[in-house]
């Protein structure tokens, strides 16, 4: 074994195996810990301590697809709005005839009252992603753009 052996092992990540899936420790640094749900087409995180995702925000998740269903009209008029103000062609009614949901990320659930991101990346060039942050079932007026 060389000095340097240590150094290129593959690092062992933990998983807890949940009720709506498995989970990998991705990041543990400061007190910062996330949890990103295997298996799925879209990246999903989740906070957590450094044994196991937090209970509350994966219950969130796992009705995720209903959440989203449940605010898609809140989302195109939000879409609609900041096309609007930009004076941007808006060729679209509905976010999913122009957006693809591309991330989730569950901040933390207070109350019964869950604090989200949702990021979609547009289908036009040049392909900027948008996050929304909601709380419960309010829109943040803010828009973070990253192209």
């Amino acid at each position: 074994m060389g000095i340097f052996s240590n150094l290129f092992k593959p690092k062992f990540k933990p998983t807890v195996e949940t009720d709506y899936g498995l989970f990998i420790l991705i990041y543990n640094k400061n007190g910062n810990i996330l949890w990103s749900k295997d298996g799925t087409e879209i990246p999903m995180t989740v906070k957590g301590n450094d044994k196991e995702p937090n209970e509350d925000q994966i219950k969130f998740l796992s009705n995720i697809k209903d959440e989203v269903n449940q605010l898609s009209d809140k989302i195109s008029d939000k879409f609609i709005k900041e096309f609007k103000e930009a004076e941007i062609p808006i060729k679209f009614k509905k976010w999913d005839e122009r957006f693809k949901l591309v991330g989730i990320e569950i901040i933390m659930v207070l109350e019964n009252v869950t604090y989200w991101n949702i990021t979609f990346q547009d289908s036009k060039t040049p392909f900027a992603h948008f996050t929304i942050f909601i709380e419960g079932d309010w829109i943040n007026p803010d828009f973070s753009i990253d192209t």
